[in-house]
């Protein structure tokens, strides 16, 4: 299956921390349109909410069954999965994408220097 990655997990070396081993494949990027990428309330993590007319760039990446429930375990129990519709440079795809539960308005800037957020510390 596939899964839309829009923030920490972009990272290579923190998705295959986070999934129980890298990636094989290389991420392809990916483009959801309609959407905007905005901090989740109450943490400095992102999160997506619905806007016509906007777009949040990112990668696509496959996983098996359980990178995908060791990957919601990192979400926690405020992001869900959700099925989206992508593009990328081979055309449409469908994929999944975890969304956090309480969207603000304001919109996630990466941190400075463009560094990688570093992964939430708890254990999963």
């Amino acid at each position: 299956m596939k899964i839309f990655l829009y923030g920490t997990l972009i990272d290579p070396a923190g998705f295959g921390f986070c999934a129980g081993r890298p990636s094989r494949a290389e991420p392809m990027a990916a483009v959801l349109l309609h959407y905007r990428r905005v901090l989740l309330r109450g943490a400095r993590y992102p999160t997506l909410r619905r806007a016509r007319g906007h777009k949040v760039q990112g990668v696509l990446m496959r996983v098996n069954a359980d990178m995908l429930v060791r990957l919601q375990n990192y979400e926690s129990d405020r992001y869900r999965p959700i099925r989206v519709r992508l593009l990328t440079p081979s055309g449409p795809m469908r994929a999944i994408c975890f969304m956090g539960d309480a969207a603000t308005l304001r919109d996630w800037r990466s941190p400075a220097g463009n560094k990688i957020m570093t992964l939430r510390s708890r254990s999963f």
